[in-house]
């Protein structure tokens, strides 16, 4: 005759369990949003989507879109238009620039450190399955913490246009003026509001016997930014956002075997 005790322990947990519970994880995913997130999503949207073409020779072709570091803007100012490294035009072009990023009013220090606690279900130790579903295994949470809130800014961007001649121009900055008001960035990703309020046509030529025609215009940018860590209460540098676990029940069996 065999008699089986079944002991649940679900009141006490060993001091096992309470580290693994209490013990934070280093490798949760960090979500950051940095200066380069925001050019980056700027100029993917201009080269990927919006996809400004001029006719030359009766063939479409794409208008390369180009960041301005400061020794290709400061060229570009001189000269008037933009050569490459043998002095030849860059002919269509289309170049931009961080010019200035303005705190928004609607950013609160008092928010800086609020701790947000999310978490789930099944996960990659508590794996969803049918034995766990029949036997009534609930899963571990996992638990994600991230101590920080955006700060919400204001960019501003220069950037400058040059074709050969005014019809392509124009084909150019009717594109981009009808994707104002809208959410820049790649989908699945991060997108900022952008805002294009005037085209500033240049009627100057430069010294050059290069035939060139000039746009510019400034683009007002809605973002925000997220760094992966920061300092804490105590002046200590932390992830923003950390991973742990939740405690499981523990079922134990005992077989007792009787003559």
């Amino acid at each position: 005759m065999i008699d089986e005790t079944k002991i649940v322990n679900t009141n006490q947990q060993s001091p096992r369990l309470q580290s693994r519970a209490d013990d934070t994880q280093n490798d949760a995913p960090q979500i950051k949003v940095t200066l380069y997130t925001v050019d980056n999503a700027i100029i993917n949207y201009l080269s990927n989507r919006i996809t400004p073409v001029v006719t030359q020779n009766g063939t479409q072709v794409k208008v390369p879109v180009l960041y301005g570091d400061p020794e290709r803007w400061k060229s570009a100012q001189r000269d008037g238009i933009l050569r490459d490294s043998i002095g030849k035009a860059q002919l269509p072009v289309l170049m931009l620039r961080r010019t200035a990023m303005r705190k928004m009013d609607i950013n609160s220090a008092v928010n800086k450190y609020y701790d947000r606690t999310f978490y789930t279900g099944w996960n990659r130790r508590t794996p969803y399955d049918r034995f766990s579903v029949v036997n009534g295994v609930r899963p571990s949470r996992e638990y994600f913490n991230t101590t920080a809130t955006p700060d919400y800014y204001q960019f501003t961007y220069r950037c400058m246009i040059w074709t050969e001649y005014m019809e392509q121009m124009n084909s150019v900055v009717e594109n981009i003026s009808f994707e104002s008001d809208e959410f820049w960035g790649e989908p699945n990703s991060y997108k900022f509001r952008t805002i294009i309020k005037e085209f500033e046509p240049l009627t100057e030529l430069p010294d050059t016997s290069d035939r060139v025609v000039r746009t510019q215009f400034d683009m007002t940018v809605f973002a925000y930014l997220l760094p992966d860590s920061q300092l804490d209460v105590g002046h200590n540098r932390g992830l923003v956002t950390k991973k742990r676990y939740g405690i499981k029940k523990v079922v134990t069996f005992t077989e007792l075997e009787s003559e």
